[in-house]
């Protein structure tokens, strides 16, 4: 009777045991990093190239050492890219950045893949930069 009963215990903790590596392992690949492409931009124009996109992700976070806010580059289409500056509009505080969206984590504003308040205290959308894609980068306008 004390064998069984261990051996109950201890298959329930191993059950418990890979359910929670399940759930925690689905949790962490919605958080997995975003690709960040360091530069220095010249002439007010940031030049990405398209293999700093992965399959798996759609978003670039453009880190330039001549900006004091990163830009998330989105691919919306093979052929359409915003360029979003991850700069509040509420109180100029840096933005995180997810693959569904962006929040400042100063005061919960939370924004959209296209730059839209999608829960206040901003109301602004995200300043959008003009984009264009070449043979093989995308060029971010800074003017």
């Amino acid at each position: 009777m004390q064998k069984r009963r261990e051996f109950i215990k201890q298959s329930c903790t191993l059950c418990l045991g890979v359910l929670g590596v399940g759930v925690l392992s689905t949790q962490l690949t919605s958080c997995s990093p975003l690709p960040i492409f360091k530069t220095v931009s010249t002439e007010k124009i940031i030049d990405v190239p398209l293999s700093s996109f992965n399959q798996e992700v759609n978003i670039v976070i453009v880190r330039d050492a001549n900006l004091q806010f990163d830009i998330a580059l989105i691919k919306k289409t093979e052929t359409d890219y915003d360029a979003l500056e991850l700069k509040c509009t509420h109180q100029a505080n840096s933005l995180t950045a997810t693959k569904t969206g962006f929040m400042c984590a100063a005061h919960g504003s939370t924004f959209d893949l296209d730059g839209k308040v999608t829960k206040e205290p901003a109301l602004l959308p995200l300043k959008k930069y003009k984009t264009q894609l070449t043979g093989t980068s995308i060029l971010i306008y800074l003017t």
